[in-house]
């Protein structure tokens, strides 16, 4: 008690804050809006103006080499902002034809809002200078987001002094405070491709990085008509299979479509702080596919979410640690709801919905449960320096019901020093049948986390401090994603990156990293300490290498009962290892064409050894074509994880082969093609994988889209007991249609 009275006491002492100094710019009032197209006319003149870019790199705190103007306007119903982006070499200004949501390889220019004045979060929009749209959040002072999507306008066009741009942004997409007498925060940047050098307004230290805290200020906003609206998405979902039988021969593709193809999204937005999502028979399938990947670890792979439903206000849920919500478990809801608010220094999102999952059981026979999923999240902020969260899962189901909770607080001191705390707990019942191979029965033995980290994460040099404990029984894992429990865990870190002058080299980074963990009765005690370090040279050439030693007590899963131990992933034995791991990497110029690099490792695998090189070219032919070829070989020897008839150890590679091609027409027309082949080969048997995948997105009016996709798996065996052949996989086509509208 007397430690929380000491923190809350220092939560409440005020420290300074203050935008960049001199750094403010006045909006001009328009009774009439502004037609987009590009060019800055006199119109402009009557706003603000920023100049004086300052350069992030590779001079910092030199002047831009190149001049820019910011113009700042708005209307009732918007915000207006011009960009006039001089070049004494307007021939070389570029802009890559690609899908939305994409800046590489280009020239581009930022802008960042942040509409609440907290200096913590905001928005942010690119647009390149092939008029490439972008949008994201930031949060937590420093992080950025690319999960957020809206519908606003931009404009380009090309000068004989290099290139313009014009930007209105909806107030009624933007959650804001209304006006200010504070004013709003705000911040510009640029990025000239050729010369890799980066510029901002007001200006960014490379050693301490972008933060909300020292933007810009926006005044003069006033009477910005009300946010009311309603958003609605209806979509079309078509589906057609063509399976193989079993000698391989193709047959017909059949058609999946009924009525559950048709769905509604739609948010009801009653004020710019709040918003109501609901979605009935929402498509979930996913347009963009996960590749497949190699894994040699104990444990499942981690996906990260790529479906608009889940991913607005997903970096709020990413304040948490160890992915206490993982979207991803909601696999095909019938319908759901979701609540997102913003008040004050109060937040709040929170979703809830019917899950329809599926499974296979013990037999290997494909079941279905449906389940009633719920998750959300609530946060105060303190002196808009300090933040204390709640966070909550409920799943139910017949027979089974889970509900996690975990509160979290952090406070800042001193402008840089992060103090961290975590404590969460898990409340089960009943028998989950979906996970019978890892759950015999539920237990409720030590089912709660507790977590404590310390350190400066602003500035050139930083570091953590952490310790943890997570119970045996803390099982996160029906909404959340949580790594092995039933550990005593305790981690140093320390970075530093620093910006050069006259050497070959623009910077150069490191990093010391140590580790140590037990089980929660303090046996089995293993650890490791790391280095590694970065570095870009003046010729835009990125390198960096480590090394790792430690000790490992693998834990190998013997089920549901049977093993010594137990985590939330089942029973386990251990085996014990010394470890090493060798690392080392390099890129060319990112601002050529061609672009090539590859890493390399070789380190000790459990009982053997490994060694694993990864290629990867990068073309573009020309603006609107990208061709991607990356090779991942991975060779295990001597190692008792792969061994013959008779025992011995044989040798095993895995080689996944990835290519993509990407072309754009235009700026709403994009295809992609990505083929992957996945081998691996030990002792007298090869098994290959191979996947296909075909897509056309087409954005036909601003938020709306029509897309095609064409996927194909195949298989090929070779082994002493099934000669050569190869196993077809299903043929799937489907059609996608969404249309976008507001009212009023």
């Amino acid at each position: 008690m007397p430690l929380l009275a000491v923190l809350f006491l220092m939560a409440m002492f005020d420290f300074a804050w203050a935008d960049a100094e001199g750094y403010e710019i006045w909006a001009g009032r328009r009774s009439t809006p502004i037609t987009l197209d590009g060019r800055i006319e006199s119109a402009w003149l009557s706003g603000g103006k920023a100049e004086n870019f300052i350069q992030r790199e590779p001079g910092y705190p030199a002047p831009a080499t190149q001049k820019s103007e910011v113009f700042v306007l708005y209307d009732e119903k918007a915000l207006y902002v011009a960009y006039m982006l001089y070049d004494t070499a307007p021939d070389s200004v570029f802009g890559q034809i690609q899908r939305r949501d994409n800046d590489a390889n280009s020239d581009f220019v930022d802008l960042y809002i942040d509409t609440f004045h907290d200096r913590r979060s905001g928005y942010w929009f690119t647009i390149t200078a092939a008029g490439v749209q972008s949008e994201g959040t930031f949060y937590n002072e420093n992080n950025l987001s690319n999960a957020w999507d809206a519908v606003w306008e931009s404009a380009v066009a090309r000068t004989d002094s290099g290139w313009s741009c014009e930007v209105r942004i909806p107030f009624q997409i933007l959650r804001h405070g209304g006006p200010r007498e504070d004013g709003w925060g705000i911040a510009f940047a640029r990025k000239l491709f050729r010369l890799n050098e980066a510029n901002f307004w007001p200006p960014v230290d490379p050693e301490v990085g972008w933060r909300a805290s020292a933007i810009g200020t926006l005044r003069g906003l006033e009477n910005i008509a009300p946010s009311a609206h309603v958003e609605l998405l209806p979509h079309v979902v078509g589906r057609w299979d063509a399976p193989f039988d079993t000698l391989g021969k193709p047959q017909d593709f059949r058609s999946k479509n009924e009525w559950e193809n048709l769905g509604l999204t739609a948010k009801y937005v009653p004020s710019a702080a709040l918003s109501f999502d609901g979605a009935y028979q929402p498509d979930f399938a996913q347009v963009d596919v996960d590749e497949a990947v190699i894994n040699l670890t104990d444990y499942p792979v981690f996906l990260s979410e790529k479906r608009p439903f889940f991913l607005e206000n997903k970096e709020y849920f990413e304040e948490t640690p160890y992915t206490f919500v993982y979207t991803r478990r909601v696999t095909d809801p019938d319908y759901g709801a979701r609540v997102n608010a913003q008040k004050g220094n109060f937040k709040l999102s929170a979703f809830g919905g019917k899950n329809r999952l599926a499974y296979t059981d013990e037999s290997d026979t494909l079941r279905f449960k449906l389940q009633d999923a719920a998750f959300g999240r609530a946060s105060v902020d303190i002196k808009k320096r300090h933040r204390i969260g709640l966070t909550w899962t409920y799943l139910n189901q017949t027979g089974y019901s889970a509900a996690t909770a975990g509160v979290d607080a952090k406070f800042r001191f001193r402008e840089r020093d992060r103090l961290w705390f975590w404590l969460a707990g898990v409340e089960r019942s009943g028998y989950p049948e979906q996970h019978w191979w890892r759950v015999d029965k539920v237990r409720d033995e030590q089912p709660i986390e507790a977590r404590a980290s310390y350190g400066p994460d602003l500035g050139p040099v930083r570091t953590d401090l952490a310790f943890g404990f997570r119970g045996k029984d803390y099982d996160t894992n029906d909404l959340g994603w949580g790594d092995a429990t039933n550990g005593i865990r305790q981690s140093w870190w320390l970075g530093d990156n620093y910006y050069l002058k006259r050497t070959f080299l623009r910077n150069i980074g490191f990093d010391l990293n140590e580790f140590y963990t037990s089980l929660t009765d303090g046996k089995a005690p293993e650890g490791y300490g790391n280095w590694d370090f970065y570095a870009t040279s003046r010729k835009n050439w990125d390198f960096g290498g480590g090394m790792e030693w430690g000790t490992d007590f693998r834990r190998v899963y013997q089920g549901a009962t049977g093993g010594e131990f137990r985590d939330n992933y089942g029973t386990f034995d251990h085996e014990f290892y010394r470890y090493f791991h060798h690392w080392a990497w390099i890129w060319n110029d990112n601002t050529k064409p061609f672009r090539y690099g590859f890493d390399v490792r070789y380190r000790s695998f459990r009982d053997g050894y490994s060694f694993g090189f990864e290629p990867e070219t990068s073309w573009r032919p020309r603006s609107n074509i990208e061709l991607d070829l990356r090779n991942e070989w991975t060779r295990v020897w001597s190692s008792y994880s792969f061994v013959d008839d008779s025992g011995n150890v044989v040798l095993a590679d895995f080689r996944n082969w990835i290519f993509k091609a990407n072309w754009s027409p235009s700026l709403h027309l994009s295809f992609r093609a990505t083929v992957q082949w996945i081998e691996k080969s030990y002792y007298e048997s090869d098994e290959g994988l191979s996947f296909s995948n075909l897509l056309m997105a087409y954005n036909w009016i601003p938020g709306s889209w029509f897309y095609l996709v064409y996927d194909e798996a195949a298989r090929d065996i070779d082994r002493p007991e099934h000669p050569e052949r190869s196993i077809p996989g299903e043929r799937t086509i489907r059609a996608k249609l969404t249309y976008f509208f507001t009212v009023p």
